[in-house]
This record gives structure tokens, sequence and C-alpha cells, in this order.
């Protein structure tokens, strides 16, 4: 069947929070004054409802806190969000230098795209005043979607509003959060990204049973080698020995 779009997770997929400052839960702790034993315990316990929008971020600090028995001022959760904003804003940033060359040459061949991507409250407005975010034509965010990777609804919504077919879709992640195998269940092709997770401190597998693309351009490739994409307008095909396959 003709694929007639891509869908792709967004974080160590399209950008990655890797390699740049980054606010952790060691220094959240420090400014909440909370032992990070105690605040994970029930930071976890709130994860689910924070992906599906049925708490936000700011409420799960003062849930945490409320817990712990530890009272937050207004100053203190507002420089807790701050930091948060601006560093998950710096993830966009620091982008694989051939992504935004992958997304205009999908776009040129007339592609639908669309992202799909499991995050919380503070998460949803810089995402969408990225400059990545005008790539596309759906973003799917679980926040609001109230729904989250693997479900295979999450999927199915992202190709009713691109108006195609799940099995006219590729689905695009690194792997976290069982993304790759909920996208299969879906009915759509699935390929592992690893341009940024190869890079991480402890690098992730290749999971069995999906193709794997090392960096951007492998997608095309892939579409070229016998996903049964037409011809990408723009694109030169690879010889064999540069596409590193065997010739057949």
């Amino acid at each position: 069947m003709e694929r007639k779009a891509v869908i792709f997770d967004l974080f160590e997929t399209l950008i990655t929070e890797w390699g740049h400052k980054k606010y952790t839960k060691n220094e959240m702790c420090a400014d909440l004054g909370l032992e990070r034993g105690r605040f994970d315990a029930y930071w976890d316990e709130k994860e689910a409802e924070r992906y599906i929008g049925e708490i936000s971020f700011p409420e799960s600090i003062l849930y945490v806190c409320g817990k712990c028995g530890k009272p937050v001022d207004d100053s203190t959760l507002s420089l807790i969000i701050r930091k948060r904003t601006e560093t998950k804003s710096l993830c966009f940033e620091h982008v694989h230098p051939d992504v935004y060359g992958l997304l205009d040459r999908l776009k040129a061949a007339e592609y639908k795209l669309a992202i799909v991507s499991n995050c919380s409250s503070e998460e949803v407005t810089v995402i969408r005043q990225s400059r990545i975010y005008g790539y596309f034509h759906q973003v799917i965010l679980s926040y609001e979607a109230k729904l989250r990777k693997p479900d295979i609804r999450i999927y199915r919504k992202a190709a009713d509003l691109l108006g195609v077919s799940p099995k006219e879709c590729v689905f695009v992640g690194d792997g976290g959060s069982n993304e790759l195998p909920g996208a299969r269940a879906a009915g759509m092709e699935a390929i592992q990204a690893k341009w940024y997770t190869n890079e991480l401190p402890h690098r992730r597998d290749s999971l069995p049973g999906f193709l794997t693309a090392e960096e951007p351009f492998d997608i095309l490739r892939y579409f070229e080698k016998g996903l049964d994409f037409p011809p990408l307008p723009g694109y030169t095909p690879l010889t064999s020995k540069q596409k590193g396959f065997d010739e057949e």
C-alpha cells in the first residue's frame, strides 16, 4: 500500500533533552527543600495523570509537597515552572542538522506529517512556540488528547486527523514508552530512530523486529529501498554502496 503520511515522536526523535542544560529532579528537590527519595515516590505516582491531562505540572508539585508536609510559596513554584520551561525550550535549539532536511524533503514530496508525543502541561506551550511545530499538519499531544502512547487510539487519532488510514502511515520514534509496538498494533509501519539515542550515556539497543535509522536520512533510504513510497522530488537515489545495503 502507498504510504501517504509520516508520524514522528518528538523527544529523542526530532529533538533531544541531552547535551545541554536540563532542570534535573535533584535541582527541583533542592529548590523545594525535599529529599529525592520522598519526592520520587509521590511524583511517579502521578506520572500517568500528568501525561493525559488530569493533573498539570504545577499541580503535581503541589501534590508532592502536600504529601511531604512541605508548604511551597508562590515565588518558589514560579521559579520551578520558569526553570522547567526554559530548559525544555533549549531542546528545540539542539536539533540534529539533518532533521530539518528530512522534514523539508518529506514536505516537498507532499507527505502529510504529524507529531504524536507524550507530554505534560509545561511542555505544551513550548512545543507550540517552537520552529519545528510549523512543519507539521497535525500535532497530537497526550496532555490535550487525554491519551498517551502506546494506546493505539492516539495513533489512530493522528491518522484520522491527517485524513489517511493507519496502513498509509509510517511512525518514526526512538522506542520509548513502547511506542513502536503501539504504532504497529495500530496498523502502522514503525521505524526506530537512533540518531540521538546512540549518543546517550547508555546507548539504546535496537528493538528486535523493527527497522532502525541510525541517521535522519536513513528514513528516506528505507522509503527508497522497499516501503513502496513514490520517488522524492529533489532527492537523488543513493547507490547500493552509499546505502549500505547489499544488492538483491
